[in-house]
């Protein structure tokens, strides 16, 4: 009897629990890539250089390139790591860092579990919000 309450009260509880986890994966993702965007900034006023954020939503990867082509770092955000992030988008795909913070344009990435989302964007001007 007592076993079949307990039984019953984690079924109960387990939705909800699973629900929280992956809104706990999408928020996490979405304020990693937050970093990620200070960070390609930072990268680029170091390198005195422009640098290009590229988005591969198949590969559900992030990757700051130079401007000729070598990789200098990569987020991957797949289902084979601790983001489990099950949809990768972004408008456009990739934008260009300009050594004073400035980029060549908007771009906002959406980040998607299990109907839940949350976007970062960083502006022309280089400012970055989560939406």
């Amino acid at each position: 009897m007592v076993l079949l309450i307990v039984a019953v009260v984690i079924g109960a509880l387990t939705p909800s629990v699973v629900r929280q986890i992956e809104h706990a994966r999408v928020n996490r993702a979405a304020n990693v890539l937050a970093a990620d965007f200070l960070q390609v900034q930072t990268m680029a006023g170091r390198q005195q250089a422009p640098l290009r954020m590229v988005v591969d939503a198949t590969l559900k990867t992030v990757s700051i390139n130079l401007t000729s082509g070598t990789t200098l770092a990569v987020r991957r955000l797949g289902t084979d790591t601790e983001f489990k992030i099950g949809t990768l988008a972004a408008s456009p795909t990739s934008v260009l860092v300009l050594p004073n913070g400035m980029t060549s344009g908007q771009i906002t990435i959406t980040v998607t579990t299990s109907g839940y989302s949350k976007q970062v964007r960083m502006s022309r001007a280089g400012q970055v919000r989560i939406l």
